[in-house]
């Protein structure tokens, strides 16, 4: 199984090697943790700044699941899922946390890190003959694979046919690109949306969130409580939870997009994906991280009709 971690700077030099991964449908998963940028940036800060440049990463159009974690107990278990997710789909699977939870540690109970988990290879295959269908094209877009290295298979960054030669007939071309594409379609039919989205409580207003920003807000979620607000944590990115989604944000007086970046991304991304656009935002990039009393404060705020707030505690 493949995998690798890296920042910033570091996934962009990986873009060209995710975009042949993804012609080549090798199942790989890139923990990336978010940090400040663009460039150098702040190496020793915290950012959420990178969440469309991991969906969009590399040119073309190809499947990738993006995946972000909440806090350190998420990011063990999300290892495991991004692990199978890569080799059920034979995809790239990029795995979101911030500079915060990678470079920190927590102090919790053993029980979170026991439980049963189940090792999915996917269509892992030993070849039974000499020359090996690859690419073989299937009404889920999954390919039988076999190991990387075996004899017999071919792989090109070239758009290829189901063995793996070049091709540049339109037909096939037309026939891999949908059978690629299939495999997200597969995803996003097989993975549950509810494991896709945390939900806290309930109420008339919503805040919508993601990454480490749940810790703060699930420490006031008491008085978020109190205020009629109820919480939304987005887990997956693609595929987009976009059903279930639009089903818990249906009549809210207020949508308060929660964001440790400019532009309020995840909010872009849930809009683009359901229609949903958010009434408020609260959002800090500093480089440092939202706290719990600011969570409050800028929902507050929020409520009292201010559209957009931007939070700047810490020095």
């Amino acid at each position: 199984r493949a995998a690798t971690s890296t920042s910033g700077p570091g996934f962009s030099l990986m873009a060209e090697g995710i975009g042949w991964a993804g012609m080549n449908e090798v199942p790989v998963v890139i923990t990336y943790y978010m940090r400040g940028a663009p460039s150098t940036g702040q190496p020793t800060r915290t950012g959420q700044a990178d969440l469309k440049f991991a969906l969009n990463v590399s040119h073309g159009e190809f499947p990738r699941i993006v995946i972000a974690s909440g806090d350190h107990v998420e990011a063990f278990w999300d290892a495991i899922w991004a692990l199978n997710l890569a080799e059920r789909y034979q995809t790239p699977v990029i795995h979101l946390l911030e500079k915060a939870i990678a470079n920190s540690y927590v102090v919790t109970e053993e029980s979170n890190f026991r439980g049963e988990y189940v090792i999915d290879r996917g269509k892992l295959v030993r070849p039974e003959t000499d020359y090996f269908p690859r690419f073989q094209v299937t009404e889920d877009g999954i390919s039988p694979r076999v190991r990387l290295g075996e004899a017999g298979v071919f792989y090109t960054g070239d758009e290829h046919n189901e063995w793996g030669h070049i091709t540049e007939a339109s037909t096939t071309r037309r026939t891999m690109y949908e059978k690629r594409m299939r495999k997200l379609e597969t995803a996003d039919r097989e993975i549950p949306e509810e494991k896709r989205v945390n939900v806290f409580g309930e109420g008339d207003y919503a805040v919508v969130t993601w990454g480490f920003t749940k810790g703060a807000m699930l420490d006031v979620l008491d008085e978020l409580q109190a205020m009629g607000v109820m919480a939304i944590q987005v887990r997956m990115f693609s595929p987009y939870p976009r059903n279930l989604m639009r089903k818990l944000l249906q009549g809210k007086k207020a949508i308060i997009a929660l964001e440790g970046n400019y532009q309020a991304q995840g909010a872009e991304v849930m809009t683009e994906q359901t229609g949903v656009l958010p009434t408020h935002y609260v959002l800090k990039y500093n480089g440092r991280l939202i706290t719990s009393d600011e969570v409050v404060e800028g929902v507050k705020r929020a409520l009292k009709g201010e559209r957009r707030v931007v939070l700047s505690a810490g020095q």
